[in-house]
Parts: structure tokens; sequence; C-alpha cells
């Protein structure tokens, strides 16, 4: 395998399931920084905050820096700051968005009167109210960011709706599509990651469990990629895509060999 200078990890599936840290990842990442490499970890999770990410971790036993984890949240938040700064946002989605939003100053209203921008993510409390609101925004032509477009999330009671529940109910009902998609395979958190490691792409490489969504997303920034087998996707799965990893691991433990 090709030395890089950095390395941007997916987290579920590739250094954790569940609560639990998959096997010599906690040994892989030290090799990684005693090497002097630099490291980020991404995730499409649009429930959970930077500080939900460095908590949950911290409590399998492995501590990250904030700075180091960039969450959908994080990512839309700086997307909107950086390009929006100045529009009034309407939010379907749940705290750990909003969290990321009014950490950077963005306006939330409460409903969609004075709202410029619709933004998604996974709602636990997703209501009709919201729906419609979200509704009569993209019928009078507002921007739709959302957080990613996943159909299905990986929870500890088994996979629930994601993110692409509440993209398909307002797509069904208005014939819009989201006018940028920030999570992965999208490019926009793949150039939030490269921005915080301060590095070329040809100089990291994609680690990721899901050909669809991290594979790809790393194809789609012109990025090398490592798929680990300790995730969802299996050998076979590799054998039917036209979408090949550069590197196939049978988990990132492997990457101290």
């Amino acid at each position: 395998m090709k030395e890089y200078k950095g390395y941007i990890f997916d987290m579920d599936g590739v250094i954790y399931t569940g609560k639990k840290l998959i096997p010599g990842a906690i040994e892989a990442l030290e090799f990684l920084k005693n090497r002097e490499k630099k490291i980020v970890f991404v995730s499409n999770n649009s429930t959970r905050s930077r500080e939900d990410y460095a908590e949950r971790i911290a409590d399998m036993g492995l501590p990250i820096k904030l700075e180091e984890i960039i969450p959908a949240t994080y990512a839309t938040a700086q997307y909107l700051a950086e390009n929006h700064s100045e529009k009034r946002i309407f939010v379907i989605g749940s705290l750990g968005l909003i969290k990321e939003l009014l950490k950077v100053d963005l306006r939330i209203e409460e409903t969609a009167e004075k709202a410029d921008i619709l933004v998604t993510g996974s709602d636990l409390n997703i209501s009709y109210q919201k729906l419609s609101y979200g509704t009569s925004l993209l019928l009078r032509d507002a921007l739709w960011v959302t957080t990613n477009t996943d159909k299905l999330y990986p929870s500890e009671s088994g996979m629930i709706p994601g993110t692409g529940a509440v993209v398909g109910a307002l797509q069904y009902v208005t014939g819009r599509t989201p006018d940028v998609i920030i999570g992965k395979p999208s490019k926009p958190i793949m150039e939030q990651a490269l921005k915080a490691l301060g590095l070329d792409k040809n100089d990291c490489l994609m680690v990721g469990d899901i050909i669809e969504s991290d594979v790809l997303a790393g194809r789609n920034i012109g990025m090398d990629t490592a798929l680990v087998l300790t995730g969802v996707t299996s050998l076979k799965d590799v054998e039917k895509t036209n979408t090949k990893p550069d590197y196939i691991l049978e988990s990132i433990k492997d990457l101290v060999s």
C-alpha cells in the first residue's frame, strides 16, 4: 500500500460498531499518529453534533480531538455559514443539527413564513406540520440543502429510516430534488475534510465500509480509497459493483502492516 500523508475515516463500521470499538482500531490510529499522519473522521450522521460524537467515542475509550470530527451536521453548518450566512433557515432535523447551525450564528425560523432556505436531516420528531412548512418553502423555490440522502441508518435496534425518508417525502409531493447535498458521496463534506487536513487529495486515503457512500465519495473527489470489511460490505458485494476501491482490508488494523 502507498504511504499517505493524511487519512479520512468513516466512523460506524470502520472505527466502531454500535457502542464497541473495532478490534485494533486504537492501535491503528496510534500507529498512524506516531508516524505524524494527519487524520479526520467523517460521518453522514445528521443527528449528532461534533461534541456529541467526541463524547460518544471517548466513552468507548478512544479520545479524539474535536477538530478531527466532521459529521454532516457540522459540515452543513459550515457550508451555510460560508455561502448563505445572511439567509433565514427552516430546519427539519434533530437537535444535533440545530446545535451546529446555531454555533455559527445562522438564523433559524420557527415557521416557513420568513425562511429563505430549507435544511433537512434525520428528524426523530418529524411531524406533518414540519413537512407542510418544508413543502411550502420548496413550492416557492427556496434553496434546499440536505445533510445527506441516506435511505437507512444503523441503530442499536437495527436499521431505521435515514434522512432519505424526509427527502423522499418532500420530493414526492413537490417534484423537487435537493439543490445541495452535503454528505457522502457528495463533495462538500470531503472538501471540508481535506481543508481540515490541509493536504492535497492526492496525498490522502479515504477509508470506509460502504461502496456507495465512502468509496464513491473518495472517487468523486479524486482520492484513493480503501474498503474495510468490518461494516456492511462483503467481498461478494465488491464483485457486483463497478465502483472498485483501490484497497480491500479485513479491518482498519491492516493499515498497521
